[in-house]
């Protein structure tokens, strides 16, 4: 990959990025056609998507003085046919909740960054054609969500362009985010319990945009929103290894690089970048940051064979997706771009790449949910499974799990039906006598984040309660299961999953453990204490379905199993992992 350093080595890559999309658009420009995937919403919107996405990068491109005359001629002419009602290729009228109000966002930001390629150059009618296009957006109903910044882009773009905006909707839609915000600067999703990437790369993201834009009319909001940037910033920073790569947790993870889109946004805000560690992370610092996760994600199997993104995260993979992951959804990630507004004297394009600053070991997180452990080479994120009941795809995996790491990545569920297509990787997992199905914690009843640990209530299946204290230690950590059953069953507690077919793969069963390694890491599952103590232990190595973990085709996970039985059954872990290099451990 070329040297990331300077603002042309951005420009150069972006337009690498984009390459495979020049030969795919649709006859009259307003498309891209692209395969692999389906979604939720008809090919049309497809198509729609998969044009406008790649403007998170290209606006940013144009705004900070790129050109490129096939960039620039393709989407003047893909504008203004997609707003043309005459044309067979118009994106059309638009309905409640529809999907291109989110593909609104990007059209709404070329307005306001680039209008002297995406604006300044049309007529009053194509002009008139793409206000009124837009302006749709103010006469639906929109999910209650990150959506509202979408209409927010709208209308803050046709208000700075003299056109027809509403006032109220702007206003009223702040306010809702305004609403959303819950402290350190942390959001929730709009109708939502889960805290994730979304906090990041859209609440954050989009507010920085705001400030810039419309800090004339609305100050006191504007400072406020640069503020939380710079809060969230002490948090966020743990969420990435010294690898680069960031925490695989949550939903839309198939946006991959989309996950360091804070920074550029921060520092296009002006809320990030400082000369001390005391206000900050130095800019040199979140550089390394942004280019450590491009590289890592640039060294994976991300591509298709002709040069697209996949829906996927470490690999194409599908089974990971969510009903909203399109073929051209993943350009996404090229929200990371905006760091090519920064203008030419930036001092992020002078500044040398550093490493991390100094982090705490263990740093709770209250306003996200979660107890962060940072280790260096990984991050590792303990989790309540809080989350909403709007399931979009693999919720339980992907906010359920105890434990969320950026080595070992977390496996998908292919069905309940064995061990191997559940993949229980980070999980106590139970199978019932009468169905000889696998049981897993889904929701917590009740959690509580403490300094040093996580306790959760919950419930795998009508019968069994369990209480459950998970605490980090130096390399893995500790779990204590208090389970309170009403039938038989048996329960498996599983570590991470570790990749085979790997140099140096093995396993090794003990009384009491099962240990699965490599050559870059390992997992083992130590059971210490059990009550009653006639309980017998059963360690396995579960072989995991292919494509279940995000990170790795082929998995096993290490796990001991025990009996359940009516009553109360105590139960005492250890979850050691080691990641290996030349240098060793």
């Amino acid at each position: 990959m070329n040297t990331l350093n300077t603002k042309e080595d951005y420009q150069k890559l972006l337009l690498q990025l984009l390459e495979p999309l020049k030969e795919k658009f649709s006859p009259q420009g307003a498309g891209i056609s692209l395969y692999g995937a389906g979604a939720s919403y008809p090919e049309n919107i497809i198509v729609m998507e998969a044009f406008a996405r790649p403007l998170w990068g290209l606006v940013p491109f144009w705004a900070g003085g790129g050109r490129d005359e096939f960039w620039e001629k393709t989407y003047q002419k893909g504008l203004l046919v997609g707003t043309d009602p005459k044309n067979p290729e118009y994106w059309g009228k638009c309905e409640d909740f529809d999907q291109r109000f989110v593909e609104m966002g990007p059209i709404s930001l070329g307005l306001l960054m680039a209008p002297h390629i995406l604006w300044e150059p049309f007529d009053q009618r194509q002009k008139e054609n793409i206000a009124a296009w837009l302006y749709q957006i103010n006469q639906h109903t929109l999910s209650r969500c990150n959506w509202y910044y979408f209409r927010i882009l709208v209308n803050l773009a046709l208000k700075g362009l003299s056109c027809p905006y509403s006032p109220a909707l702007l206003e009223s839609d702040l306010e809702y985010m305004e609403s959303c915000y819950l402290g350190h600067g942390w959001y929730v999703d709009g109708v939502s319990d889960q805290k994730d990437y979304y906090s990041a790369f859209a609440m954050e993201f989009y507010s920085q945009i705001y400030t810039v834009y419309g800090k004339d009319g609305d100050p006191r909001r504007c400072a406020r929103m640069r503020e939380r940037a710079g809060k969230f910033q002490e948090d966020f920073v743990y969420w990435f290894d010294e690898q680069g790569r960031a925490l695989p947790y949550g939903r839309s993870l198939t946006y991959r690089f989309a996950q360091a889109a804070f920074w550029p946004a921060a520092l296009f805000s002006g809320a990030a970048g400082a000369s001390d560690t005391s206000a900050g992370l130095k800019t040199g610092q979140i550089k390394g940051i942004i280019n450590r996760n491009l590289r890592y994600w640039l060294s994976e199997e991300i591509f298709q064979g002709d040069g697209v993104l996949s829906v996927g995260y470490a690999y194409a993979n599908l089974s990971m997706a969510e009903k909203y992951n399109a073929p051209g959804s993943p350009y996404w990630c090229l929200k990371i771009f905006l760091l090519l507004a920064l203008k030419d004297d930036h001092p992020y394009w002078r500044e040398k790449e550093l490493p991390l600053p100094k982090l705490e070991k263990v740093r709770p997180m209250g306003y996200a949910d979660i107890l962060m452990q940072h280790c260096g080479k990984e991050t590792c994120g303990y989790v309540p499974a809080i989350y909403n009941k709007n399931v979009l795809g693999h919720f339980v995996e992907k906010y359920g799990k105890f434990a969320y790491s950026s080595e070992f990545g977390f496996s998908v569920s292919h069905s309940s039906e064995k061990l191997e297509e559940a993949a229980p990787d980070s999980m106590l997992a139970f199978v019932t006598e009468e169905d000889q199905r696998v049981y897993v914690r889904t929701r917590s009843i009740s959690y509580e984040i403490g300094e040093d640990y996580i306790d959760s209530l919950w419930s795998p299946v009508k019968g069994i309660m369990v209480k459950t204290r998970i605490r980090p230690t130096g390399f893995g950590h500790v779990r204590e299961h208090e389970i309170t059953s009403e039938i038989s069953c048996k329960a498996y507690e599983c570590g991470f999953s570790v990749a085979k077919y790997q140099p140096g793969y093995e396993c090794f069963l003990g009384p009491n453990e099962a240990e699965a390694k490599n050559h870059s890491h390992l997992c083992k599952v130590v059971i210490e204490e059990i009550a009653p103590e006639r309980n017998t232990l059963y360690p396995v190595v579960i072989a995991a379905d292919p494509n279940t973990n995000v990170l790795n085709k082929n998995t096993v996970i290490p796990a001991v199993a025990f009996d359940i039985t009516p009553g109360i059954t105590r139960i005492k872990a250890r979850i050691e992992r080691r990641i290996y290099d030349n240098s060793g451990i």
